[in-house]
C-alpha cells in the first residue's frame, strides 16, 4: 500500500510539471515572427529566415518526441488506474515517461541554443532581460487555457489578451 502511495505521489509530481516549465523562457510560439519581439530585439529578415530554418529542420523530430511522451503518459495513467497494478511496472513506465520527456527537453534546448547563436550579443542581452515578462505571459496563458478547458471563464473573458505595448529602449 505504501509503495502505491509513493508511486502515486511521484506520478502526480511528474505529470504536474509542464514541459514548457523546463525550457529556457522564450515568448510563446515562433517568437522570431512575433511583431513585438521582432521590434524589441530588432531582428532582421535574414535572422528570421535563419531562425525559421533551424526550427523547420527540428520540427519533425519534435512531433515524434512529443508522441513518445504522450504514449508513455497514457501507459502510466492506465497502469495507475488499475487497482492491482504491479508497482515495478508502474515504476518502469514512469521511468520511460521521464526518459521521453528528457529527450524532448534536450532536443528543444539544443535547438534553442542553435537559434541563440543567430542573435547578436545585444539582442541576446535584451532577450535575457525579458525572460521574466515572458514567463509571466506563459503562466497567464496556461492559467487562462486551463480555466477555458474547465469552463470557468465567461465568453467575454475567454478572448485573447490585448497586445502589450513594446517598452521603449532605456537610455544608455
Amino acid at each position: 500500500m505504501r509503495a502505491r502511495l509513493v508511486i502515486a505521489a511521484a506520478l502526480g509530481a511528474a505529470l504536474a510539471l509542464p514541459l514548457s516549465a523546463q525550457m529556457p523562457e522564450t515568448p510563446p510560439g515562433k517568437w522570431w515572427k512575433r511583431p513585438r519581439v521582432v521590434q524589441l530585439l530588432k531582428i532582421t529578415a535574414e535572422q528570421q529566415d535563419r531562425l525559421e530554418e533551424i526550427f523547420s529542420r527540428n520540427r519533425k523530430s519534435f512531433v515524434d518526441l512529443k508522441a513518445d511522451v504522450e504514449k508513455n503518459q497514457i501507459d502510466v495513467e492506465e497502469l495507475v488506474a488499475k487497482k492491482d497494478s504491479d508497482p515495478k511496472k508502474v515504476s518502469a513506465a514512469v521511468d520511460s515517461l521521464e526518459q521521453s520527456r528528457m529527450k524532448l527537453r534536450k532536443s528543444m534546448t539544443m535547438m534553442f541554443l542553435e537559434q541563440r547563436s543567430v542573435l547578436t550579443q545585444q539582442q541576446w542581452q535584451q532577450f535575457l532581460e525579458r525572460r521574466d515578462e515572458w514567463r509571466r505571459e506563459r503562466t497567464e496563458d496556461r492559467r487562462r487555457g486551463e480555466m477555458e478547458r474547465r469552463g470557468d471563464l465567461p465568453p467575454s473573458e475567454s478572448t485573447p489578451l490585448p497586445a502589450r505595448p513594446v517598452p521603449t529602449a532605456k537610455p544608455q
